[in-house]
């Protein structure tokens, strides 16, 4: 090629990368986030339609309801979109136990990682850039689209849709999909390239409002396009929604160079990391987790690698009952970040599990005064409470904990057990109702509830009640 071809081509490449961005970033940022209004699946029929998804996927898919890994998506959900402008939605960021490299967007804000997809990452940008994208669909009201070209489409239809997708193949899966297909879904569930150009726009600049690096994109991209590689036949369940991760990567590299050269902040990668093994030890068996860790703990040449992987292994510890070699471990992991007191809460738990309860009341207290404001050592301060007779302090952080976070089934079910001891039992069987409701148990949620309802002379609580029930009513109407 000749030097005149060359200077051409890079020529008619900026070009093409100055209409780009004068054609998707305007002036008003603003305006390209903001959630459209012109469409005829309203605003308040999304809401109602994403509360039954999220009811229904509870019910489909094992969600990893701990504390502190629902705190972690959702602050680091809550810190991008406060560069994104009005929202018409309460966004909220769920981990799914899955090993399937997936993750999806839900009518009005409901946004799902696969553990197997988090488990694939090596940086919190990677995390970060995946989580903008499902964002920018959201804003974009992709899915909304969708639904309301087809009024067949309900809450429960899609849900059997994406569980199937999620399974990754097989006769559950295909039963499920075809489950979802034969109440009248005539949709594609895969994205347009046009839809996955506006997400990564959006993801783009979100993260570049951070000072994000939005290289981030490109390595989360590849590892994308290597695993349907690897899979060959077999699609992974995210490209069968989000296609073309190679066209994709072009795009992106095309919006890098628009931008040029930039200053990117550096982030700390601790919170990320303790996410990512907390998942692990939640999701994969101790013996695999092991053999993971201790091969990291060799051929870590980052003192930050190297102790986080001791981290995992103190959470393979504790799952296999070894609490003096997890002690041991978790104090090495201390020692080096003396400054997060949220491993003085999981140092706290071993002991609770251990059966020292004044070692661990003594923990998760010290790790509680450090950080007021964490779900995780809240709740797991109220159970040792709980546990050492102190009921009255429990229930005042089990109630902490349900109104400074979503719905946390498990402090729910603290709560019934402390209503029962009291003799409160129309109180006691709500939160029950409340704590099946929300684990996706309908059946037993309904026994309770009905049972809250013969007993109750709150006018409150009957009212709560029977609008739990009602949902319930719609949820399984619909299905």
């Amino acid at each position: 090629m000749s030097i005149l071809t060359i200077h051409s081509f890079v020529a008619f490449k900026r070009f093409v990368a100055l209409v780009i961005l004068l054609l998707f970033f305007p002036a008003n940022c603003l305006t390209l986030f903001s959630p459209s209004a012109a469409h005829a699946f309203s605003i308040k029929e999304e809401k109602e339609y994403g509360e039954n998804m999220l009811a229904i996927i509870r019910k489909e898919l094992k969600l990893i309801d701990e504390l502190d890994v629902s705190q972690y998506v959702n602050q680091l959900g809550d810190s991008i979109l406060a560069h994104a402008g009005p929202q018409f939605f309460d966004y909220h960021f769920y981990v799914i136990d899955n090993k399937e490299f997936n993750a999806f967007a839900t009518p009005s804000g409901l946004i799902f990682f696969h553990s197997g997809i988090i488990n694939s990452m090596d940086t919190e940008g990677e995390f970060v850039s995946v989580l903008a994208h499902e964002c920018g669909h959201v804003i974009s009201r992709h899915i909304a689209d969708r639904i309301e070209k087809s009024t067949k489409i309900t809450a429960s239809t899609l849900a059997l849709m994406l569980a199937g997708i999620a399974l990754g193949g097989g006769a559950l899966s295909q039963a499920l999909v075809t489950g979802g297909m034969a109440t009248g879904a005539a949709m594609s569930l895969a994205f347009t390239r046009q839809d996955e150009e506006e997400a990564d726009r959006i993801s783009f600049n979100l993260m570049e409002s951070q000072q994000r690096n939005p290289r981030d994109m490109l390595t989360m991209l590849n590892k994308m396009y290597k695993e349907s590689k690897i899979r060959m036949g077999n699609v992974p369940p995210y490209l069968l929604t989000h296609p073309q991760p190679k066209l994709r990567m072009g795009y992106v590299e095309d919006l890098i160079h628009v931008k040029g050269e930039a200053e990117f902040r550096s982030f700390d990668q601790f919170a990320f990391r303790r996410m990512q093994k907390r998942v692990a030890s939640l999701t994969l068996e101790p013996q695999k987790l092991y053999g993971k860790y201790r091969k990291e703990v060799r051929e870590a040449t980052d003192e930050d690698v190297r102790l986080m992987a001791v981290y995992g292994l103190a959470l393979a510890d504790r799952a296999t009952g070894n609490y003096e070699q997890a002690v041991e471990k978790m104090r090495q992991v201390m020692q080096h970040y003396p400054d997060q007191p949220i491993l003085l809460a999981d140092l706290g738990l071993i002991y609770l599990q251990w059966g020292q309860l004044e070692t661990a009341l003594m923990y998760l207290e010290d790790a509680r005064n450090k950080d007021p404001g964490s779900w995780y050592s809240t709740f797991y301060l109220a159970l040792a409470l709980q546990q050492s007779g102190n009921d009255q302090r429990a229930e005042v952080l089990y109630r902490q904990v349900l109104d400074s976070s979503i719905d946390y089934p498990k402090a729910y079910f603290q709560l019934a057990q402390i209503e029962s001891k009291k003799g409160n039992q129309a109180l006691s069987h709500l939160y029950l109702g409340k704590n099946f409701f929300y684990e996706g148990n309908f059946t037993t949620s309904t026994f309770h509830l009905k049972k809250a309802l013969a007993l109750s002379t709150s006018g409150h609580d009957i009212r709560e009640t029977q609008e739990i029930l009602e949902r319930i009513r719609k949820i399984e109407k619909d299905s």
